[in-house]
Formats: structure tokens, sequence, C-alpha cells
């Protein structure tokens, strides 16, 4: 399933909605601020495809100079 840009700006509001109720003490509060982190991974990993940046695009293939791994 792909997300978009704007499912995950929805998820990331939902969570810090539901998080000021939520002791960060206690093992979900914990997750739950994992979970936040890495939603910002992925909302900053599509602004960089988005900006053209090094992750956008697809990866040369590997040749005699560039071995594959």
């Amino acid at each position: 399933m792909n997300l978009t840009f704007g499912d995950f700006i929805m998820l990331e509001i939902a969570l810090v909605h539901y998080i000021k109720e939520l002791d960060l003490s206690m093992q979900s509060g914990q997750y739950v601020s994992e979970l936040l982190g890495k939603l910002e991974y992925e909302l900053s990993q599509i602004r960089l495809a988005a900006a053209g940046g090094p992750a956008a695009g697809p990866l040369a293939p590997p040749g005699p100079d560039r071995p594959g791994t």
C-alpha cells in the first residue's frame, strides 16, 4: 500500500492529538513517539524525492565499474 504525503500528514495529526493524553513513560507512549518519528522520516523522504534530491529516481544498474552488493 502506498501512502501519500497527505495520508502521512493526517496520521501525524491524529497521533499528536492522541499522544497529548498519553503517559510517555509507559511503553505505549514510547511506541507512539517512535511511530511519530517514523512518520517524520517518511515525510522527509517524500519531500526530498519531490525536490529531486539524491533519493529521487532509479538507481544506476551495476556494471563492470559498479559491482552489485
